[in-house]
């Protein structure tokens, strides 16, 4: 009993020490730890708690500022606050609006998968189909991520279990693919969609599509080729592209390497911004649209904010914004050409004084053209973004302009449908003559202005048709996630009351050929262009969802409406 009661003693005794390595072995990991503490004195001991509270605190807070801002904090807010947000109801409730513009996707897709799934576009009145993009299945990818944001799920998964048996080092014998297009379109679908489900397939194709179109920068400059021959693994040689199509690459091939660990796409693509930052220009910021592949140097064309010159400028501040407005060659870049536009193609109509319009110049910017095309209608979009981003509170105010003026390129036609663009008579009574091949244009002595031009403050050229375009409902949805002013709400539900009217076949929607006629289906031109799944119908969905649904502070979207979220940290 007396050697048990010793045994006892020791045992009590090794739990506090580590005299016994054979009773240490014994000993619970509590014990072991607890032996170790009170090795330390009071005063370390104390210290080591400090510390652990410390380290505790950081990692709340860190948790805490992830969950708030899961993208960083801004600098500064740029989406109306939700309390705004849902004070703004509309007429109609934005849930039924919402629920209208969904289910016109859904026809839309539901046209497109039972005549053309995989092929490039629907023909939507003869219910057929093309490849007239090489057989990719753009409608399809350009697609993907409306489906997704929509909710359409099980169309989704199936679009995607079809993406990810493509092969995009292919397309149709002979063909050659354009490479601007193909970037925005496809690349932009692809990597928006597997940020939005992390479908890994998607980002495998993404990176197969970045790398089947890298042969356009194998120049001698490094300004990309306008087109590729993927069959063959290289660029088609060409004397001269146009700056949208050199200068609307790069946003995508950013979220690539971003994606994929991989900095060449970034750097190869930056260094035709580089290029284009350093060349002469006639004017400040503003950059005639062709350049030269051999030489990189502006050589012709008109300045525009329109056709083949429009995106170029508007990934300045994308880059920026995604940049987490760290990349300050990007701001100085835009302000540079934001000034230059003003200074020199910002217009007022000579009818009516609250129509402002952005028109073209000559390659010297000495000579204006009073053209407004609906392809500029991103301007404003542009202008609201920057005004908050740089803190710009003029810009806001010209935007609201010019998104004014795009409202009403559809309220004053008989459809109200937009025309592709509309002209403006100057103070001499002068109009514009039809562009030819270079940009070039000449300005024409006009008859008398008609009661119709006066009332509507411009008058129509010969090209009348509505292509199903999205850029207007872009700005308008921008300009209400900033202002939070519901007109804009119902400046877009009329507009896809228009077109849900005049446009809708039995199978999905139709281009139309006149906006002046309301003579209906026989308008139609059996052409959808894959931006309107894309672009229209999203914008239009986004519209009517709640401001902080893909947020303007989270996400940048691409040129064809593709959302990217914003670095979580900027990038070299």
């Amino acid at each position: 009993m007396e050697g048990i009661a010793v045994h006892r003693e020791s045992t009590v005794h090794a739990d506090y020490t580590d005299d016994s390595p054979l009773l240490a072995k014994r000993q619970s990991w509590r014990s072991r730890l607890r032996n170790k503490w009170y090795r330390f004195d009071r005063l370390t001991r104390t210290l080591f708690c400090l510390m652990f509270l410390m380290l505790g605190c950081t990692l709340v807070a860190r948790i805490f500022i992830e969950i708030e801002y899961p993208f960083g904090k801004p600098d500064s807010q740029v989406t109306i606050p939700p309390r705004q947000d849902s004070d703004n109801r509309t007429e109609r409730s934005d849930e039924e609006r919402r629920k209208a513009v969904r289910a016109a996707m859904k026809h839309a897709w539901q046209g497109y998968r039972q005549y053309a799934f995989g092929k490039d576009e629907l023909l939507p009145v003869t219910n057929s189909s093309n490849n007239k993009w090489g057989g990719w299945g753009v409608t399809l990818i350009d697609a993907l991520d409306t489906l997704h944001l929509m909710e359409l799920h099980e169309e989704f998964k199936e679009g995607v279990h079809h993406v990810a048996n493509l092969d995009f080092t292919k397309a149709k014998s002979g063909y050659t693919t354009p490479f601007f297009e193909m970037i925005i379109r496809s690349l932009g679908g692809l990597l928006s969609a597997y940020e939005m489900s992390l479908d890994v397939r998607l980002l495998r194709k993404a990176k197969e599509v970045g790398d089947a179109l890298m042969p356009a920068f194998d120049t001698p400059t490094g300004i990309p080729y306008p087109r590729v021959d993927v069959n063959k693994g290289k660029a088609v040689p060409a004397n001269r592209v146009c700056i949208a199509e050199a200068g609307t690459v790069q946003l995508e091939y950013w979220k690539l390497s971003e994606l994929t660990g991989n900095p060449v796409y970034h750097e190869t693509a930056q260094k035709v911004v580089d290029l284009l930052d350093n060349a002469k220009k006639p004017y400040k910021g503003l950059y005639p649209i062709w350049i030269d592949t051999s030489s990189a140097e502006l050589t012709s064309g008109s300045i525009t904010f329109g056709g083949m010159g429009d995106s170029w400028y508007e990934y300045m501040i994308k880059q920026y914004i995604y940049s987490r407005r760290e990349h300050d060659q990007y701001r100085r870049m835009y302000e540079e050409s934001i000034d230059s536009m003003k200074d020199l193609m910002v217009r007022r109509s000579i009818y009516d004084p609250e129509m402002f319009y952005v028109g073209d110049l000559d390659a010297t910017a000495t000579k204006f053209s009073p053209r407004f095309q609906h392809l500029t209608c991103f301007v404003p979009g542009m202008l609201a973004l920057g005004s908050k981003v740089l803190d710009r509170p003029d810009d806001l105010e010209l935007a609201k302009q010019l998104t004014y003026t795009c409202f009403q390129m559809y309220n004053r036609t008989a459809t109200g449908l937009s025309p592709e663009y509309v002209q403006f008579r100057n103070k001499r009574n002068q109009g514009l003559s039809e562009f030819d091949e270079n940009g070039e244009f000449a300005l024409l002595s006009l008859s008398k202005a008609s009661e119709k031009e006066k009332q509507d403050g411009f008058y129509l050229g010969p090209n009348r048709s509505y292509i199903l375009r999205p850029e207007a409902l872009e700005s308008i949805m921008i300009m209400y996630r900033i202002t939070g002013d519901k007109m804009y709400k119902e400046w877009g539900w009329q507009i896809f009351q228009a077109i849900d009217k005049w446009t809708k076949t039995p199978s999905a929607n139709s281009a139309y050929h006149d906006v002046t006629s309301t003579a209906g289906s026989s308008q139609w031109t059996d052409s959808m262009e894959s931006f309107f799944l894309a672009e229209t119908l999203k914008y239009l969905y986004l519209l009517f969802s709640p401001a902080e649904y893909y947020s303007l502070d989270e996400y940048v979207f691409n040129t064809e409406a593709h959302p990217f979220k914003i670095m979580r940290h900027a990038r070299p």
